[in-house]
């Protein structure tokens, strides 16, 4: 009971301490134009166009405790901490997303030299779960022909799970596929133009981890 109860505030104070973080940020964004303000009005209005960023912020965290929430305190710190890896609840578990650009050259199925601290996080996020397997899925943009896309996702899923083992993760638990640009998170062409901000989204390698 003790330990529940002292993991819980630990929880807790690690939500607190990020939404605490968030909050100064996004006031610190703004103190420029505070202090330009030429009366009380302009700052008064300045603050009221503060009040939904810091209502996103506090949404945002509510959302990543939510899709974190079975794992254990000190994943769940690496996954807040690490600003590459996103996080979402899914029917299969939590769900672990990096952008492929943050781990891989334009095209190329090597990891960079950048990735390595961020795929250090998710091998000490897998190591921290006691059992079940863990789908490590490339995903591609829709550049591209459907066949090299699928061929290029399933490297570059390869190329993760080699990294993991490399790290201590036990090579029978981690299952690669590639998935290509069959399951886009975002829009590739908005109105028939390209959009890339989307392409970049969809470009991703996702960690499913076992509920």
């Amino acid at each position: 009971m003790l330990t529940k109860l002292s993991v819980g505030l630990a929880d807790k104070l690690m939500t607190a301490q990020r939404l605490a973080i968030q909050v100064l940020a996004a006031v610190a964004l703004c103190m420029p134009a505070l202090a330009a303000a030429q009366d009380d009005d302009d700052r008064g209005q300045y603050i009221l166009e503060l009040v939904p960023q810091i209502r996103d912020l506090i949404a945002a965290d509510s959302d990543l405790d939510a899709a974190t929430s079975g794992l254990s305190a000190s994943a769940r710190q690496l996954v807040a901490s690490n600003s590459d890896i996103a996080a979402r609840a899914s029917d299969k578990g939590t769900v672990l997303s990096v952008a492929s650009d943050v781990l891989f050259a334009f095209d190329r199925a090597t990891l960079s030299a950048k990735a390595q601290s961020t795929l250090q996080d998710i091998a000490a996020i897998v190591a921290d779960i006691p059992a079940g397997s863990v789908k490590v899925i490339g995903h591609t943009d829709s550049v591209g022909g459907v066949d090299y896309n699928k061929t290029l996702s399933a490297a570059r899923a390869e190329a993760v799970v080699a990294f993991l083992v490399a790290h201590g993760v036990d090579a029978s638990r981690l299952a690669p596929a590639g998935h290509g640009e069959t399951e886009p998170v975002a829009e590739n062409e908005i109105n028939g133009k390209d959009n890339p901000p989307g392409r970049a989204r969809n470009r991703r390698v996702e960690f499913v981890l076992p509920k």
